[in-house]
């Protein structure tokens, strides 16, 4: 079957020009073939007109880059990677990029493999979400000099470029907004991980309540990620009996999951415990309780601009610019979930 796609060949017959002109016309830099800013105009005029698209698995090999990067994630259903994702497209389509997206589910071994695949693929450079024991596969990246930039997510042992949170100072701000409100019996709730972000969320709710002079209860390191609602079945109401005033959990989904649980106990909050999440969530606005959650808000439009920035800087020198990390500050926003009733 004829494919219908406007070549170049086209263009040029329908110009009266060589299809030699019209490829230098096309090219991303015309002027060194010494065409005019006139012929320019008018060949890319018609190409616009005819619905030209250019072939650009034949320019790739020309130039040696695709324009196109990976971003892996370790959960595309997390609405946090999901909003990050879509601020990368943005940022790419703005200056000529394509972006192909893969997920993790938290497996080191479906990493490995989407590396592979997209190696394969050619595309320029990758941001990637690491997931936990993913360390062989980024320091094997980074040894290469292949353009990378890790996001939301670092390993303390590797030297690469990174776009993160300022986690200490995110469970920081939540353990003073509940002391302000009156809260001494404050709980930390987390999972089993080694990951450095969710470690520096602990380590932000240890710091503040020290220097309030009040008793660490963490539940970190208790949640298993495959068995979220079981478990916190179990866990909330021995906090409770236990005297617990308020919670603060270290990711969205332990929040949402635990606001269907307290719902379950017959429970309300703030009148029962005092609750703050880690991300919105339209659970918290509209479904379980409209009086609002108070939670830590993470940039998502800066973690997208500022990944996307430095992968092509990173790009553009060949994979030999100075390791950058930029930390990014989050914002607590206060709602009824963390007043005294």
């Amino acid at each position: 079957m004829k494919s219908n796609k406007v070549t170049i060949r086209d263009l040029a017959k329908a110009l009266g020009v060589s299809t030699t002109l019209v490829s230098f016309a096309m090219s991303d830099s015309p002027k060194k073939y010494r065409v005019s800013d006139e012929m320019i105009a008018k060949i890319r005029a018609k190409a616009k007109e005819m619905d030209y698209q250019p072939n650009n698995a034949a320019r790739s090999l020309r130039s040696g880059k695709s324009n196109t990067i990976g971003v892996i994630l370790s959960d595309i259903s997390n609405r946090f990677f999901a909003d990050i994702t879509r601020c990368i497209e943005d940022q790419a389509s703005q200056n000529g990029y394509t972006v192909l997206v893969g997920s993790t589910d938290e497996k080191p071994e479906r990493l490995a493999n989407l590396i592979k695949v997209f190696q394969n693929k050619g595309v320029d450079g990758l941001i990637i979400v690491p997931c936990e024991g993913a360390e062989s596969s980024i320091s094997e990246l980074v040894a290469s000099g292949f353009p990378l930039v890790l996001i939301d997510r670092s390993f303390d042992n590797i030297n690469v470029s990174s776009v993160t949170l300022n986690n200490i100072k995110a469970t920081s701000l939540a353990v003073n907004e509940l002391v302000a409100s009156g809260y001494r019996k404050i709980a930390f709730v987390s999972y089993k991980t080694s990951l450095t972000n969710i470690l520096d969320r602990e380590m932000g709710y240890r710091k503040a309540m020290r220097l309030n002079d009040l008793k660490e209860h963490i539940c970190a390191n208790e949640i298993d990620y495959s068995s979220i609602n079981n478990e916190l079945l179990s866990l909330l109401p021995k906090l409770i009996k236990q005297g617990t005033e308020a919670l603060i959990f270290s990711t969205n989904r332990l929040a949402i999951e635990a606001l269907i649980v307290i719902q379950s106990m017959g429970m309300t909050v703030p009148e029962d415990v005092a609750f703050i999440g880690f991300d919105g969530s339209e659970t918290f606005a509209f479904n379980l309780y409209p009086k609002g959650i108070t939670y830590i808000k993470q940039p998502i439009e800066q973690f997208g601009y500022e990944a996307f920035n430095l992968l092509v800087a990173n790009i553009i020198a060949g994979g030999k610019t100075d390791i950058v990390n930029i930390e990014l500050n989050p914002e607590l926003v206060v709602k009824e979930s963390s007043k005294k009733s």
